[in-house]
């Protein structure tokens, strides 16, 4: 039985996910959370790595799109600088902002990656529907309550998750 805090992969930045790892596990949109995974909390905007980055999964024929629990005017800007559909205020780890999500990509989770840096809204939220979770290490590592966050309540799952990974190769 799978562990809902154990996401399916764990990556160290959100560039190293490949459209070839997602087009292989039949990955056709993503849902990817904004501060901490794509950028740190304190910046405003996207930047040429990023979208980049993004540009390779539209020529892949994946199909990306924020999903945050932040505010809909930070969610917007940002969202903007880089060219991408969002969702703000989704609630994660509730289903209803997942499902808005999907809704908006017209794909089953079956064919939805849920990417982002934490083990308790978007890896919980993302197995509960059953999209392929992708754990990202944190950008802000060094913020305290977020170094606090990750060793003493996330980490156990995240040596999981690797654990798994090495496993598979």
């Amino acid at each position: 039985m799978k562990h809902l805090l154990t996401p399916r992969y764990v990556f160290d930045t959100v560039t190293d996910i490949t459209p070839e790892f997602l087009q292989a596990h039949g990955i056709r949109g993503c849902l990817i959370d904004l501060d901490g995974t794509l950028v740190s909390r304190h910046q405003p905007t996207g930047n040429a790595r990023l979208i980049a980055w993004l540009d390779s999964l539209r020529k892949a024929g994946i199909h990306p799109m924020l999903l945050s629990n932040n505010n809909g005017t930070r969610v917007r800007i940002f969202a903007e600088s880089i060219n991408i559909e969002w969702q703000g205020r989704a609630l994660k780890p509730l289903s209803r902002g997942f499902r808005m999500g999907a809704a908006r990509l017209g794909l089953p989770f079956s064919e939805i990656a849920v990417i982002g840096d934490q083990i308790y809204t978007d890896t919980l939220g993302g197995n509960h529907v059953g999209a392929l979770t992708c754990y990202i290490e944190t950008i802000d590592r060094k913020d305290l309550w977020i170094g606090v966050r990750y060793r003493l309540f996330e980490s156990i799952f995240i040596r999981r998750a690797r654990r798994r990974n090495q496993n598979e190769h």
